[in-house]
């Protein structure tokens, strides 16, 4: 047993997921909204500097705690196995790879996608995560606490986002956001599809098949008629929840600029 397999069994310890909306998780929702809106606001008049140090301080912080999960999963849950369906494509797995993007592109239009769907799509995971958390309270103390905290940096962040204005604010830039949802899906669908060929694991990035999704609704439409019919819905549906994300904060934008 080597050191880090070592480290992580002492670090192991089992519990029992609380009860959603019990003390503990109202509690949570109320404290963990709290911080990360307010540091959110907080930081909302970073210069482009600034700005470029937290986004890649985030993104790194996102890619360590990454690495710990996953040495955790392969040591502790999967005795010395890979974790397939943990691979790291999920949507809210995207700022570890879109905040770097972020910081070093040098196109404007792309750049503002990027912003664009940090500050929808994570808000909708983050969000997904706080309210519904059996995704999120495990039965092992260390994923529950990098899950909940994962889930409360992607609140952090698209609250940042909208304060700061670095998103696009036309039909263009919602246009440009919804494209980079459907290009990330193709790119979770072709993982999953390999994961499935190459090591027979069932892997479901995004949600968006080969296999059944696990959300409530598009479940029982994967069951009936198919992934196909369950991910041709769910994809428009999710953009469009975006789209409310997005035109909320386009409002909030303009009414701070009449009362400037």
């Amino acid at each position: 047993m080597n050191f880090i397999e070592k480290l992580m069994h002492k670090m192991a310890a089992e519990m029992s997921p609380p009860p959603a909306y019990g003390v503990f998780h109202i509690t949570l929702i109320v404290l963990g909204m709290t911080l990360a809106v307010s540091l959110a606001w907080l930081c909302r008049n970073f210069d482009e500097k600034k700005n470029k140090i937290l986004l890649l301080c985030f993104s790194g912080v996102l890619i360590a705690s990454e690495i710990f999960k996953q040495l955790f999963l392969f040591y502790v849950v999967e005795n010395n196995a890979i974790s397939w369906g943990e691979f790291p494509f999920q949507m809210c797995s995207m700022p570890m790879y879109l905040c770097p993007l972020a910081v070093f592109c040098k196109n404007e239009r792309v750049k503002r996608a990027v912003y664009g769907f940090m500050m929808c799509f994570n808000m909708l995971g983050g969000f997904a995560g706080v309210l519904e958390p059996s995704g999120v309270f495990l039965d092992q103390v260390p994923l529950t606490v990098h899950a909940i905290a994962w889930h409360y940096s992607l609140v952090f962040l698209s609250f940042y986002i909208v304060f700061s204005h670095r998103a696009g604010r036309s039909k263009q830039d919602y246009f440009d956001v919804v494209k980079l949802f459907v290009l990330l899906c193709f790119a979770a669908f072709i993982i999953n599809t390999l994961i499935g060929i190459t090591v027979g694991a069932e892997a479901n990035m995004f949600f968006v098949g080969p296999n059944l999704s696990p959300i409530i609704v598009f479940s029982n439409i994967a069951q009936k008629y198919g992934w196909a019919a369950s991910t041709v819905i769910y994809i428009p549906i999710t953009s469009a929840a975006a789209g409310v994300i997005f035109r909320l904060a386009c409002i909030g934008r303009t009414k701070k600029k009449k009362i400037g």
